[in-house]
């Protein structure tokens, strides 16, 4: 009994996948390296890195020509906000410690007027105080009429 092998096909050669984008990396580090080699030498005739035309003056108010007609002072525009917070902070600071000492001014004086007024009253001789005699309400109306009707008794606490 003869086993058939079915035919087999000679077997591809397996190429590397990593041979295609090492040899592209190669060339870029190949042409990075020559590039930065040019630039270094300055070399004006190979490489012109330079404006091709002329600067002009931007349209337009210069910032020199308005100090020239407003002042020659040279202040920073730019708004500092770190020092500008704190420029604040020292005036609430020197606000708040105003307020502060006016308070204790005005309690010093509160409390100058509390001892002044109790040694006035101390330095004053006590005087008895006279209370004016007790007069009835309603006048007296004399004797009652005869005929005249009484007004009842109260009970007594005690008396159911």
């Amino acid at each position: 009994m003869a086993q058939s092998r079915p035919a087999q096909s000679p077997r591809p050669l397996r190429r590397s996948r990593w041979r295609g984008p090492l040899v592209a990396g190669f060339c870029f580090g190949l042409g990075y390296g020559v590039t930065q080699r040019l630039l270094a030498l300055q070399l004006p005739a190979l490489v012109q890195l330079r404006q091709g035309f002329e600067v002009r003056e931007f349209p337009g108010t210069s910032l020199e020509s308005l100090r020239l007609r407003f002042g020659s002072d040279s202040k920073e525009i730019r708004g500092d906000l770190e020092l500008m917070e704190l420029e604040q902070q020292a005036k609430q600071r020197e606000a708040k410690r105003k307020e502060e000492q006016r308070q204790q001014e005005l309690d010093e004086q509160r409390r100058q007027t509390q001892l002044q007024a109790e040694e006035a009253r101390s330095a004053e001789p006590a005087e008895p105080v006279q209370q004016a005699p007790l007069e009835p309400a309603l006048p007296d109306p004399g004797p009652e009429p005869e005929g005249a009707p009484q007004a009842p008794a109260l009970p007594s606490p005690g008396e159911p």
